[in-house]
């Protein structure tokens, strides 16, 4: 055990980015820290929270309280699986520091446990939150006892380990049973693959229904129909065993069951890793045998400007890691098919063609407004949700050096930078805009002003992420997942962009709710402020960041 805590120590040196804590920075961080917990975590943990307290107090009514948290926790468990496929690929397998540790006086079944704690870790600290915000509104209203709030913390800790376990184990199996394989991007599809499943799964559930609303998830849960429940208490099997001991007004021995049963399944992980975990690392260090060789003449016959050649670079680096793919590129286009799926879904419902009718001959001004609100929201909280900007210099990890002694100079890189987050970013948002102004029959001419709100959005939200990564980017890290999930810069980034952009939507709405300013100064006043906004954010950040690289050591 000592020599398992050792090793974890050693890998959670460079878990996470080390933020300063003296002198201009160290306050700036500080500063920003307190406006990212108050207004992202807190707000998230509160809503979940009341989600869990109003779904207890309908199932209650119904004679079935428990089916809410079993419900959310099997919601949180398939998430898990999904999401923590590629962490513990990543952490377990694909890590580059296997060469290092393999040679090491420690026994595999040591290393593989330490680096299963490190993995389970890194990726559960915010789900410890949600797990724990779940079950303070469910006892909200169930009432809290001794045995149900020590089930709570039991359960906060312990439910994402069996998704993990499992995870580890897909993992474990793939490389036995592809040691043959040549190219490792197989690995990465498992994630997908798991998502797919579990949200087919989820919508086939309604079948019965008709549709898939809030009332006909309620109502299944209420009488135990739900298929996606259903199937999931016997994948998660330890779930039920953990809600029984909150249902069954508490009853001990459910919860020595479930942790027993949650041990026994690290167990069989354990054992499994004991006689394969080791030749798994050996297959990796086969994987990649097959790329093609690039030829060096090919790339110098073409000459290009500086611009356009590290233009390239920056994004061929993005589109070929898968890493950066996924979460930096990938991304942007979610937003208009989830826009489209939303629209296809609703568009006949009685509430969706009311608010569609609102915008005919300007008859209900508020709803204009109401539309504007959502693109400068969506044009913000997406491009910081990218972290193209907010991970430009982290990105460049141990090469970091590169920056400083490459002949371009650092206004270059600083621009290119933020013009690869722009030209990812901005057709996205055009496109939703473009879907919406049609969707709901308004004039072409918004198409114009929209854009132009977006524009100004991500040129604010692009400069103060670069100024937050060009200030203390998080350059030690061992792979490119590591390298987003610890960089801080991406999480202060969001928050300080969601007080900015609430704050500004929220006064033009209170100007005209109050005041009565009317459509036209409404939309004048959201025009200047984000032009205000990407002004000021450009002439302070361009020398800002320039300044930054310049004091980077």
């Amino acid at each position: 055990m000592k020599n398992i805590l050792s090793l974890y120590h050693v890998l959670t040196r460079n878990a996470e980015m080390r933020v300063p804590t003296k002198g201009e920075r160290g306050r700036m961080y500080i500063s920003i820290g307190i406006i990212a917990v108050a207004c992202i975590m807190l707000p998230c943990c509160f809503i979940v929270g009341f989600i869990s307290y109003m779904m207890t107090e309908a199932l209650k009514i119904a004679g079935n309280p428990g089916a809410g948290i079993l419900a959310e926790l099997h919601i949180m468990s398939a998430f898990s699986v999904v999401f923590g496929m590629l962490v513990v690929f990543a952490i377990l397998f694909f890590s580059s520091d296997r060469e290092h540790m393999m040679p090491l006086p420690f026994k595999s079944h040591e290393l593989f446990l330490a680096k299963f704690l490190f993995a389970f870790m890194a990726e559960s600290v915010m789900e410890f939150l949600i797990l724990a915000s779940m079950f303070i509104g469910f006892h909200i209203s169930y009432g809290f006892s001794v045995t149900g709030v020590l089930t709570g913390i039991v359960g906060t800790f312990l439910i994402p380990m069996v998704p993990m376990a499992y995870c580890t184990i897909i993992g474990l199996i793939l490389l036995v049973v592809l040691r043959n394989v040549k190219n490792g991007n197989i690995f990465n599809y498992v994630s997908t693959v798991t998502l797919i499943l579990f949200t087919l799964l989820f919508l086939y559930s309604f079948k019965d229904f008709g549709s898939i609303s809030v009332e006909n998830y309620v109502t299944s849960l209420s009488d135990n129909s739900n298929m996606f429940t259903n199937v999931l208490n016997k994948v998660f099997f330890t779930v039920p065993l953990l809600t029984n001991t909150l249902a069954e007004g508490g009853n001990l021995l459910y919860l020595i069951v479930y942790i027993l049963a949650s041990l026994g399944v690290v167990g069989i992980m354990t054992l499994l890793s004991h006689f394969t975990y080791r030749e798994a690392l050996y297959t990796i260090g086969r994987l990649g045998s097959g790329k093609k060789k690039t030829d060096i003449r090919k790339l110098s016959e073409t000459q290009r400007s500086v611009v356009s050649s590290y233009f390239k670079k920056e994004l061929l680096v993005l589109l070929r890691t898968k890493a950066y793919a996924n979460n930096c590129v990938y991304i942007n286009l979610l937003w208009p098919v989830l826009l489209v799926a939303f629209i296809l879904y609703y568009r006949d419902s009685e509430n969706f063609i009311h608010f569609q009718n609102l915008f005919a001959g300007y008859s209900y001004p508020r709803a204009y407004m109401i539309m504007t609100i959502v693109m400068v929201l969506l044009a913000f909280i997406a491009s910081a949700m990218n972290s193209l900007a907010s991970t430009s210099i982290t990105r460049e990890g141990l090469h970091y050096d590169l920056i400083k002694y490459i002949p371009v100079p650092y206004s270059t890189q600083i621009y290119v930078k933020g013009l690869v987050a722009m030209v990812l970013a901005f057709p996205p948002l055009l496109l939703c805009d473009i879907i919406l102004v049609v969707t709901f029959r308004m004039d072409l001419v918004w198409i114009i002003y929209y854009a132009f709100i977006t524009f100004g959005s991500l040129i604010a939200t692009t400069m103060m992420g670069l100024i937050l990564d060009t200030s203390h980017p998080h350059s030690d890290w061992d792979d490119e997942y590591s390298a987003l999930r610890g960089n801080l810069n991406t999480f202060f980034n969001m928050a300080l962009i969601m007080v900015v952009s609430l704050l500004v939507c929220a006064i033009g709405f209170m100007l005209d709710y109050f005041l009565g300013i009317g459509i036209v100064a409404f939309h004048l006043y959201m025009m200047i402020m984000v032009g205000i906004m990407a002004a000021a954010s450009y002439l302070y950040g361009a020398p800002k960041t320039l300044k930054n690289l310049e004091e980077l050591e």
